[in-house]
């Protein structure tokens, strides 16, 4: 079964290829920035209409953090980004763009020391065309990529693939198909994976083959529905195959409300049969609001991961994407959330969020109250290519085995 998904794979990949070859223009040239002055731009322009457009980003983050009861602990994260993005055709429509990355971080601790960590990863290499219609207008990606299902909360990392989407006047249909096997699982996690990291600069994540197709319809005005199909298929040591399938509406209720409902049914079994299927619930809903006044947003939410002994199975997801400061992830879990945002001055981006986190159990209390979190963070754009952030945050536990938890960082960030 496995190998007949590898094959029609391999296949709509041959495929994507041709159409993407049928795009290159004749007279294709790969032009070099010209050794002037200009050197220094992000742009280089050639005599027919091209341009290499390529740049970079530096960022340096400071973080001070603390669990009651235990020594402060401090981090660096360093890191380095280059990126590029070359035409493939006189109207700049399909083009080659790629990103390399390097990241370093240091931890400090009484106990353990200095942790030294070196990351190096391609986060970005992929070719991009479009095949304008009348009627629809399509987009092809080629290579690896960054992908997220419709949620975000169930697969949300790089992979390797295809990504074609589809558009016409009142609706949108994409297809996606890709392997994690060879993107580097430094800057990857999987939701509770028997798969061990080696610290190393690069290390290959576990081998998951997944897809998706979305289909989405304008109802009338600014209404909206999404449905989506997700599948995931472990090829390593759990031989788990997870499959979710997605409802969601979004629109809005007057000129300054917006909302949206989501609701995925998770379907999970073993392939060799040792385990039946097993369903699963993953709900949300969120309401903005807009204002005139300094730019500014409130927003209220909730999110239902299902739990093991409930109605439902545990929720499981791919990727682990934490719901809380201590580490909890989208699974036996009931969280509301309030979050306002504001902009002073142009530059100046502020936000303050809280958070109510509780753990679905099947002890007596089917409802554990975990605790409160709050977070407040700023950003400043001195100038268009300088950012400083500051950001705050605690959790103030409510059980015992979990201890109070507080962070603090400055961030510092510039591009050229």
């Amino acid at each position: 079964m496995k190998k007949n998904i590898l094959s029609v794979l391999f296949l709509i990949f041959l495929t994507s290829f041709n159409i993407f070859a049928s795009q290159l223009p004749s007279d294709f040239s790969v032009f070099q920035p010209t050794e002037t002055k200009q050197e220094e731009n992000t742009t280089a322009e050639s005599t027919n209409g091209f341009a290499i457009n390529y740049g970079g980003s530096l960022n340096s983050d400071f973080d001070f953090s603390f669990y009651e009861g235990s020594e402060l602990f401090f981090d660096n994260f360093e890191s380095l980004s280059l990126w590029l993005k070359l035409p493939l055709n006189k109207t700049c429509s399909s083009f080659l763009a790629c990103e390399g990355e390097y990241k370093f971080s240091v931890s400090n601790s009484k106990d353990q020391g200095n942790l030294i960590s070196n990351i190096l990863d391609l986060p970005l290499l992929k070719f991009v065309f479009n095949i304008p219609s009348e009627k629809i207008n399509t987009e092809m990606n080629l290579g690896r990529f960054y992908f997220a299902d419709t949620t975000g909360l169930i697969f949300f990392q790089d992979v390797d693939g295809l990504f074609a989407d589809f558009k016409l006047a009142k609706t949108e249909f994409s297809f996606f198909a890709g392997y994690t096997g060879l993107a580097n699982y430094m800057n990857a996690n999987y939701f509770e994976t028997p798969y061990v990291k080696e610290e190393n600069i690069y290390v290959l994540s576990p081998s998951f083959l997944v897809a998706s197709a979305r289909l989405q319809f304008n109802i009338f005005n600014t209404q909206f529905i999404n449905t989506e199909f997700f599948a995931s298929v472990d090829f390593g040591k759990l031989d788990y195959t997870k499959m979710y399938a997605t409802l969601a509406f979004n629109g809005a209720i007057s000129q300054n409300i917006f909302y949206i409902l989501q609701s995925t049914l998770g379907m999970n079994f073993k392939s060799d049969g040792s385990e039946n299927l097993k369903l699963s619930n993953l709900s949300k809903i969120e309401l903005t609001s807009y204002f005139d006044f300094l730019n500014s947003s409130l927003s209220l939410g909730g999110i239902f991961a299902s739990a093991e002994g409930t109605s439902f199975d545990k929720f499981r997801p791919v990727t682990q994407i934490d719901a809380s400061l201590i580490g909890k992830s989208f699974s036996s879990i009931l969280k509301a959330s309030l979050l306002y945002t504001i902009k002073p001055i142009n530059s100046l981006f502020v936000s303050l969020g809280s958070d109510c986190i509780c753990s679905i159990t099947t002890n007596e209390n089917p409802l554990v109250f975990d605790g409160i979190q709050w977070e407040l963070s700023a950003k400043w754009q001195i100038v268009s290519d300088i950012y400083l952030a500051l950001n705050g945050n605690q959790f103030i536990s409510f059980v015992e085995d979990n201890p109070n938890y507080f962070s603090t960082a400055i961030k510092f960030g510039f591009t050229f």
